[in-house]
């Protein structure tokens, strides 16, 4: 009978290498997931910013128009007023 000592070493070493690999292959796929995910994050931020970005804009013209609004009816209010307090001729 002959007996190998670092027969077991190697089916040790063959486990450990199979684990390994399988450690591997599993990370890969974690960290494909994970750029997917991240490109459609990254997608949708892109979009989100575009739309805030128009928002803000019409905000802007909307704050101008209102504004162009309340000059107007200030104006007219005193014209009024004036023409209230004038004396008649």
């Amino acid at each position: 009978m002959k007996f190998d000592p670092f027969g077991q070493m190697n089916k040790a070493f063959e486990a450990w290498q199979k684990a390994a690999n399988d450690s591997f292959a599993r990370a890969t796929a974690f960290y494909g997931e994970m750029d997917k995910l991240e490109s459609k994050g990254i997608e949708r931020t892109a979009v989100a910013i575009d739309e805030i970005a128009v928002l803000q804009k019409e905000t802007l013209a909307y704050g101008a128009q209102l504004g162009a609004e309340w000059r107007k009816l200030t104006l007219e209010s005193f014209k009024q007023a004036q023409a209230a307090f004038a004396p008649s001729t």
